[in-house]
């Protein structure tokens, strides 16, 4: 993903919780109830729509990064096989070393 998705996506996680400070505010003040509870609803189902919009894409990126991957491996295996093995090494090294201290 490009930086510019990256943080509109973070925009949006930062404005999804200001939103639900200002809800939490709203729900302690029962004087302004009406108004204020339909503007916060509105904004709400906003960010919940905008968030499963951002959920989707990610999905279909990962999907697209899976599928290049299995590309990957099919076209080239034997390096794959070398990866995996110097990452398996890699792994049971750092962990014997982590028993032994």
């Amino acid at each position: 993903m490009s930086d510019t998705s990256t943080s509109s996506e973070s925009l949006s996680a930062d404005e999804l919780r200001a939103l639900l400070r200002e809800a939490e505010q709203a729900l302690s003040s029962a004087g302004d109830s009406g108004e204020q509870f339909s503007d916060l609803i509105a904004r709400l189902r906003a960010a919940v729509g905008e968030g499963r919009d951002t959920l989707e894409r990610l999905r279909e990126e990962a999907l697209r990064q899976a599928k290049h991957a299995d590309q990957l491996v099919r076209e080239n295996p034997y390096y794959a096989i070398g990866i995996a093995a110097g990452v398996g090494a890699l792994i049971g090294i750092l962990v014997s070393r982590t028993c032994r201290d």
